[in-house]
């Protein structure tokens, strides 16, 4: 027969057992198994991206791209900021807009591309002060425009990107600034855009992916490479695919995804085109079980929506 003393042990030891795990969240108990993860979606994706030289047919290679991804069996293609030039909404018909409007639906593939919105016609050249904006355009497979993202983070000041900013030589110190990050719920997966300098900011690729993105395209224009330990760096955070893209004076073109596998890069300037295969399935697996999403703690992170002078210290 068991003694008391025992006995109270024992009963003490299963009712700390019981608070503890009632005390914890489901997350933390158990794991979501992936053939309870119900998505309507595919399991992996095709995704081209394209790295184009500033050359006199530039926007020629801008549609053979567009053509060989759809002829790849690509979902999506990515390309640089800046190349479809200024441009206004809705499109000239003859416009390089247009052009990939139409090579979009030729192709039924989702097509990424930046350029120079200008809200006026001739606001670009004249330098009118917000009255253009760094925008990426999104194409539906049938050639319309699903989505616009206008780059939030203006990359200003020499070199590289130091203050103070001068009014009168930086083009993205007077344009008009983006001021969210949307997501677009396209019918392989939800995607997010970020434009070159925006990249350097943590906090986009981190509200991106708390807003939905399962994968993020970074699009660039500059002469050096796109960091891949950005690219590395913002998958492993935030659980995310990545299709970076530059111009060609530059390089670093890639495509990867969590946690940071690099799936293909271009190392060398000019005009390139890579395609990989991205599995969804894996990453929203990852995304519904990761410990960082399950034990944010937006409670304590107040300071990184604060105006912070930081250089004051310095001065």
């Amino acid at each position: 027969m068991m003694n008391t003393k025992k006995w109270i042990r024992l009963a003490t030891m299963g009712l700390v057992s019981i608070l503890q795990a009632s005390a914890e969240p489901d997350c933390c108990n158990k794991q979501i198994p992936e053939n309870q993860l119900v998505s309507e979606k595919p399991d992996k994706v095709r995704i081209a991206a394209g790295q184009i030289d500033l050359t006199p047919d530039r926007h020629e290679i801008v549609i053979d791209y567009i053509d060989r991804a759809g002829a790849d069996g690509a979902e999506m293609i990515v390309l640089p900021e800046y190349i479809l030039d200024e441009f206004t909404l809705p499109p000239a018909p003859d416009s390089h807009v247009a052009r990939v409007a139409e090579a979009a639906k030729r192709n039924n593939i989702y097509v990424i591309v930046g350029g120079w919105e200008e809200f006026e016609k001739g606001a670009f050249l004249a330098r009118k002060e917000k009255m253009f904006s760094n925008t990426a355009l999104l194409f539906g497979r049938d050639g319309s425009i699903v989505g616009k993202y206008r780059k939030v983070h203006g990359a200003v000041g020499q070199p590289p990107h130091f203050w103070p900013a001068k009014p009168e030589g930086d083009l993205e110190w007077i344009m008009k600034e983006g001021d969210e990050f949307p997501v677009f719920d396209l019918d392989f997966g939800k995607v997010g855009i970020m434009i070159c300098y925006d990249g350097y900011f943590p906090e986009t690729a981190d509200i991106l992916s708390l807003n939905g993105a399962e994968i993020v395209a970074w699009i660039n224009g500059r002469q050096g490479s796109i960091e891949d330990f950005i690219v590395r760096s913002d998958m492993y955070r935030n659980y995310i695919a990545m299709v970076a893209t530059n111009l060609g004076p530059g390089q670093g073109t890639m495509i990867g995804t969590w946690p940071e596998r690099i799936l293909a890069r271009i190392d060398q300037t000019g005009s390139h085109y890579i395609i990989a295969e991205i599995d969804l399935k894996d990453l929203r697996f990852r995304r519904a079980n990761s410990r960082v999403h399950h034990q944010k703690k937006p409670q304590v992170y107040a300071p990184i929506t604060e105006t912070r002078k930081i250089w004051e210290a310095y001065e």
